[in-house]
């Protein structure tokens, strides 16, 4: 209901603008009718515009309580304001004095339509009771169509003051013309047409000439500079720009570069230097034209030349190497991030944070030892809108040290977006087309899910009864069988499901790709159609209960609050909307600043329209409850939290890995128009640098 009330009320924010423009431009046209006729036509007119406008106006109230329904936060801030400070007065203003002067017009009686208007009655009808109304109106419609370029209030008594004193100073600019028009009426002194014409160009030629020169300073205040430390207190930007980097909340202090005597630097916050691993892998990114199994070709970037990179598959407590060597062309660096791994922080492959990125040529050496088990990726964090969608991801499979549930089968099904020489193409891995693949009846068979993409994908399990039984690589706790339903995932995401092949085909299907997909069947041959019409699995309620360390009523040193928008404007030099956390976008995004053994609380609040996947690198957050409704069946670990339009969820971590962590939305394009913050422990620092010669770029 939220997505579908929130996108009325932005429609309705848009044509207000037009409907109270032009019944103010009518009503305001009215006076000048030269005779009793047509004034009376003109009145009519007049009425019937007014009426549509109030009736938008109505229902835009009426959504506006819809949207109150989900909580005060989804519409005390630019909604409030456009709509109860700027527009409502004038509403109000015109119903009482507007509306019953251009009825009692409506009704005039006709002796002689081509009589003359006498003086008295077009005094009343240039009176600024009258006409004001529907221009202060007017600027009530601009005030809500430019709600969506407006950042989002950061003070509710400095926004309600604003705002007030605006709508005031225009209502009184709109009340002091009106009576300068009413009194060149009576002294016979009008304005002749050619001098009004040359006025209102003059006018236009400064408004157009105001606007370029804002365009202007928006594309210019907007860049980023060229290097930065996410991590300083003050601001690099040489007098301009969108101030302080990355602002500090909680007031702990926080340096960059070299670690003073009580610091730590995040290049020594690293694995195991010593010891022979126990599993070794080299990864190299090259570029190379991949075609998908429709034929259909990517001009990839890859790992090892295949898309998706080769599956790393190793054993809990294993001490694992990676080296990675970059052969991309030109000078584009990479990285690796290992999503959902809680590695030291100088493992974590953030460029710009935990490393500079990896320069063609060159290369780097990840080690750490694997402290847990369960489905999870990796994938580039340099760049990683481009990166990752060119195809620079692959699968991480960390098995038990004890296998509890062994499998016949085990397949992972990376879901992903692949820009084609035929335009774009879902597919799961380099499959754009259905596969069929053979399994015996009886055998058991996991399919570990993952979205590689940064949008929310639906995925269908048909054919057989199955478990949900991991989310994000952790295990569920006494899953329970389902059939039917429709399992979402966030960008980042991953859920592990389980089931027994039967005597007939079994289908996995990804909504985004209906038409591919993989059919078990136990001749290889089985047809069975996709069904995507079931409900949402829900994960709150899946599973039993069951003791964790903290929940809901424990004691939490922090608490934070994070409110996700949107709004149109410039960001780095391009105009697009952007993606706000508490009305900021990187690098002016809360810093989440944290101590070693701090138990934690986060509640997210999306209020734009999009989807958000968060996520937070390093650790892994305890699900406690959404929409105030507490999560009642296993317990929901996560390193990604899917919190859709709308919704409130609220999450709970351990702060047990010292460091500075990414915090981020794993849609990348978000990441890239600003929703980036970091959780930063107080004694950390990094002597990385965003930009500069190598061309971090963390998103």
């Amino acid at each position: 209901m939220y997505v579908a009330a929130s996108g009325l009320e932005l429609a309705l924010g848009i044509v207000l603008l037009p409907a109270w423009l032009i019944a103010a431009v009518t009503t305001g046209l009215q006076p000048g009718r030269r005779t009793v006729g047509r004034m009376r036509r003109m009145s009519r007119i007049a009425l019937v515009l007014v009426a549509v406008a109030l009736l938008l106006t109505a229902a835009r109230l009426v959504v506006y309580g819809l949207l109150a329904r989900q909580g005060w936060v989804f519409v005390g801030d630019r909604r409030l304001f456009t709509t109860f400070v700027t527009l409502l007065p004038a509403v109000i203003a015109t119903t009482v004095c507007t509306v019953p002067w251009l009825a009692s017009a409506a009704r005039m009686r006709l002796s002689d339509p081509a009589a003359p208007v006498p003086l008295e009655e077009q005094s009343r009808a240039r009176s600024p009771r009258h006409v004001v109304p529907p221009r202060l109106a007017a600027f009530g419609g601009l005030a809500c169509f430019a709600q969506m370029f407006l950042p989002p209030d950061r003070s509710f008594w400095i926004s309600l003051g604003a705002y007030g004193l605006i709508t005031a100073a225009v209502a009184g600019l709109l009340v002091w013309r009106a009576h300068a028009r009413l009194q060149r009426l009576f002294m016979g002194r009008e304005i002749p047409r050619r001098r009004a014409l040359a006025v209102r160009l003059g006018t236009a030629v400064v408004v157009l000439g105001t606007v370029v020169g804002l365009v202007n300073y928006g594309i210019a205040g907007s860049r980023l500079p060229h290097t930065f430390s996410m991590m300083k207190g003050e601001a690099d930007w040489g007098g301009g720009g969108a101030g302080q980097h990355h602002n500090m909340a909680g007031g702990h202090h926080m340096a960059s570069g070299t670690a003073g005597a009580d610091e730590v630097s995040v290049d020594k916050l690293r694995g195991p230097t010593s010891g022979t691993p126990d599993r070794r892998f080299s990864l190299t990114a090259q570029a190379k034209k991949v075609k998908l199994a429709s034929g259909k070709t990517v001009d990839a970037w890859t790992y090892n030349g295949q898309v998706p990179g080769p599956q790393l598959r190793v054993t809990e407590g294993d001490l694992v190497e990676i080296k990675l060597r970059n052969e991309l062309p030109g000078k584009t660096p990479v990285t690796i991030h290992w999503h959902g791994v809680d590695v030291p922080n100088g493992e974590d492959g953030v460029a710009g944070a935990t490393q500079d990125a990896v320069l063609p040529g060159k290369s780097f050496t990840y080690r750490f030892r694997v402290e847990e088990s369960g489905t999870r990726w990796y994938h580039s964090h340099q760049a990683a809108s481009e990166q990752v969608d060119r195809g620079l991801f692959g699968a991480l499979i960390i098995e038990p040290k004890k296998q509890t549930r062994p499998v016949d089968k085990d397949v992972s099904v990376l879901a992903h977006d692949w820009q084609t020489d035929k335009g774009l193409v879902s597919a799961i891995g380099a499959l754009d087309e259905l596969e069929r693949r053979r399994a015996e009846p009886g055998e058991k068979v996991r399919v570990r899910l993952a979205n590689t993409s940064g949008g929310t994908r639906e995925f269908a399990v048909d054919g057989v009864p199955y478990k949900v039984t991991a989310l994000d690589g952790t295990d569920v706790n006494k899953p329970t069988a389902l059939k039917g339903k429709k399992l979402v995932l966030g960008g980042g995401n991953r859920m592990d499901v389980e089931f027994t092949m039967p005597d007939g085909p079994v289908r996995v299907t990804d909504g985004s790709a209906p038409d591919a997909g993989i059919v078990y069947a136990p001749d290889g041959k089985g047809e069975l159609k996709a069904d995507l019409g079931g409900p949402e699995f829900d994960p709150y309620s899946y599973g039993s209960p069951k003791r964790t360390e903290f929940g809901p009523d424990s004691d939490f040193d922090r608490d934070y609050r994070l409110v996700f928008d949107e709004w149109l404007g410039f960001y780095d030099g391009s105009f697009g909307l952007k993606q706000t956390i508490n009305g900021r976008v990187f690098p002016d995004t809360p810093m989440l600043m944290i101590k070693e053994g701090d138990l934690a609380r986060t509640t997210f609040i999306n209020r734009g329209n999009e989807d958000h996947p968060m996520h937070l690198h390093g650790h892994h957050m305890l699900v406690l409850s959404k929409n105030g409704k507490r999560a009642s069946g296993s317990p929901i670990w996560q390193d990604t939290v899917l919190v859709r339009p709308g919704e409130e969820v609220q999450v709970a971590f351990k702060a047990d890995n010292p460091g500075i962590w990414m915090d981020h939305c794993h849609n990348f394009w978000h990441s890239k128009l600003g929703m980036v913050m970091h959780l930063a422990y107080d004694n950390v620092t990094t002597p990385y640098e965003i930009g500069g010669p190598v061309g971090n770029k963390p998103e």
